[in-house]
């Protein structure tokens, strides 16, 4: 049997490698509600843009220690998702209507990293590959074994109030959150 040139060798390998299916992005665990320290509600406008692709919905959001709910509603009041997690068992339902790409559970994750204390996530996160870290008042950062796969910026210092943004680099889209508290 003929060996085959180094050249030709080469390339059937770099080929066969280019075969292997890629690496989803991994996502951040949740966090049981309780690590929130406290019961907060929140009315949430929400602007994503995922590609070519923009999305609004609003987003009613109410935590205690014991559970955690959250319901999406497009801008016509239409549910397009409801959620709810007691930091064992999550539970989701999404409607027909609601678009692809929105994710009940990624909504869940992309809140949790914004909007719980930084202790929180650290604690939890501790040994996990995952790192959290407040560059500054205003910027958070997720990475993940060394790599920056999100960042969320602030506009004030209660992030359950006013503006954020949210940069999720391993799943490309933005988010911009308006929120302000419910009685």
């Amino acid at each position: 049997m003929k060996s085959l040139p180094p050249l030709v060798l080469t390339l059937v390998l770099s080929a066969c490698s280019l075969l292997r299916p890629q690496a989803a992005p991994a996502v951040l665990p949740l966090l049981a509600p309780s690590t929130l320290g406290t019961s907060r509600s929140a009315l949430q406008l929400v602007h994503g843009a995922f590609g070519e692709r923009d999305v609004a919905f609003q987003c009613v959001v109410d935590v205690s220690p014991e559970h955690m709910t959250l319901v999406g509603l497009s801008a016509q009041g239409q549910r397009w998702f409801s959620l709810r997690y007691d930091g064992s068992k999550l539970e989701a339902q999404s409607n027909s209507q609601a678009p692809p790409l929105l994710d009940p559970q990624r909504v869940l994750i992309d809140l949790q990293l914004a909007l719980w204390p930084l202790a929180a996530l650290q604690q939890t996160l501790a040994d996990s590959g995952w790192q959290v870290t407040q560059t500054a008042p205003a910027t958070r950062r997720l990475l993940r074994d060394g790599r920056l796969v999100a960042e969320v910026h602030y506009t004030g210092a209660d992030p359950w109030q006013g503006q954020l943004w949210l940069s999720n680099f391993d799943h490309g889209y933005t988010l911009a959150v308006e929120s302000r508290p419910l009685p």
